[in-house]
């Protein structure tokens, strides 16, 4: 039986720099840096015990030939539950976000949630339970 031993996510970047700034102003940790000096071509960030990567888009197409780009389409989200919807939605626009939909309650009223683009154009969805 193959056991997976833990989730990241990875989200192709122009400007890994950018994005990298933008989720540690939310409160995500760095733990991991490629290379340590110079121009970054990957970075992952903590959360909730998982990864999110930043790789550069132009470094996974010289490296493995992928042809990714980034932030070209909506096809895919981080979603970040949290405590505090409406003011994780506030960091987010204040650490450089594109506001897709400020908060609201979902139509049961069970969640609150809002959409944001981070600086990269990938979409973020900011959920809380009520």
């Amino acid at each position: 039986m193959n056991t997976i031993a833990q989730l990241q996510v990875n989200l192709f970047c122009e400007n890994v720099e950018s994005c990298l700034s933008f989720y540690g102003q939310l409160g995500l940790p760095e733990v991991f840096r490629f290379p340590t000096t110079g121009p970054i071509e990957h970075a992952e960030v903590d959360v909730a015990g998982s990864r999110i990567g930043l790789t550069s888009a132009a470094a996974a197409n010289r490296l493995a030939d992928l042809g990714v780009t980034s932030g070209s389409s909506a096809t895919t989200e981080v979603v970040l539950w949290s405590g505090n919807t409406d003011g994780l939605f506030d960091c987010a626009v204040s650490a450089g976000a594109t506001v897709i939909t400020g908060p609201m309650n979902s139509p049961d009223g069970r969640l609150r949630y809002a959409w944001v683009r981070d600086p990269d154009g990938h979409q973020v969805k900011i959920v809380q339970s009520r």
